[in-house]
């Protein structure tokens, strides 16, 4: 694909003025007791109190706000293990387009029906056994529907970079050392380096994942996209994709993002940070960023680190059961 990091970023600008009136401008919080204790400024995105509870409303506001009106009354198509399922729902609806989702059969019981109560139609799947892509496909092109992709297609990132441009337009000192975004298919890291390093081209960026799902990391290390075993276990639903998305991923290595990765037990310890220290209640896929700074405290000693947090949809058994194991 074609490098040009200075029309992505005007892009990422535009489409903030596109989307800003349909969506929450989260605010930064930070937790003195923890910039005391490393000696530096931590900055919270808390994008689980977006709309929608994820930031993933970002994208697909942005990619449906660039359909046609003859696209629009088409409907709209995606696959999602949950929050992009919300999101092109509330953002079809925002637009007035019909929309299907496509979800695992597993996904959470809350994702599922805040899809159905925003209007849209859910398609379920085995996420083991059967191609989500493949099935939205053969669906979009049978019913003639415009398939908005949840990470890998620019109008999507685009969206999904106007969290960080909140960020870099939030503070009297745009500075940032490094930023910890968690990673599925990459499109808000890739988005995220955008709007950060325009500013910032000395931040460190880095993707943030469970460690048995962690084809990001993987991935940079081996300098190519890895592929991950799907038929496992994986605490993290809205993060198990198996293979970083194409787009992402070149937007990532041509920035230079590096990989970190934070166990179950952790990702359950920074949930429990977050509800008792935030105030913020967390999807384990949303704390993962936290995770893996709590889980690597020395390296981020007395720096200026920005944490997403990118999601908060979790139903009360999930919640209990992680702080429980928090606790253990």
């Amino acid at each position: 694909m074609k490098l040009e990091p200075g029309v992505w970023f005007d892009e990422i600008v535009k489409t903030y003025q596109l989307i800003s009136p349909h969506i929450h401008h989260t605010q930064l919080i930070t937790c003195p007791d923890l910039n005391e204790e490393l000696g530096g400024k931590y900055l919270f995105k808390p994008e689980s109190l977006q709309i929608t509870g994820s930031f993933k409303v970002r994208g697909a506001l942005s990619a449906i706000s660039r359909l046609s009106e003859e696209e629009r009354k088409r409907g709209v198509i995606a696959y999602s293990s949950g929050n992009h399922a919300q999101g092109v729902a509330h953002a079809a609806k925002v637009f007035n387009t019909p929309a299907t989702v496509v979800m695992p059969e597993d996904a959470p019981i809350k994702k599922i029906n805040t899809a159905r109560e925003l209007g849209s139609e859910v398609i379920f799947y085995n996420r083991r056994t059967e191609n989500r892509e493949e099935i939205s496909r053969k669906i979009a092109q049978k019913r003639n529907l415009v398939l908005i992709n949840p990470y890998d297609a620019l109008e999507t990132i685009y969206g999904q970079g106007t969290a960080a441009f909140e960020v870099i337009n939030d503070t009297n000192n745009p500075k940032l050392d490094n930023a910890i975004i968690c990673a599925g298919g990459g499109g808000l890291t890739a988005g995220s380096c955008i709007s950060i390093k325009h500013i910032n081209p000395d931040c460190n960026i880095y993707t943030a994942e469970p460690s048995e799902w962690n084809d990001h990391q993987q991935s940079f290390e081996k300098n190519e996209r890895v592929t991950m075993d799907v038929n496992r276990f994986g605490l993290c639903d809205g993060l198990l994709t198996p293979t970083p998305g194409k787009i992402p991923f070149a937007i990532n290595q041509y920035y230079g993002v590096s990989g970190l990765s934070a166990p179950d037990q952790m990702i359950c310890e920074a949930m429990s940070f977050a509800f008792n220290r935030l105030n913020l209640k967390l999807e384990p896929s949303g704390a993962v960023a936290l995770a893996c700074l709590l889980a690597n405290k020395e390296q981020f000693k007395e720096s200026r680190t920005l944490v997403m947090l990118s999601g908060g949809n979790v139903d009360e058994e999930t919640f209990s059961r992680c702080l429980d194991q928090a606790s253990d």
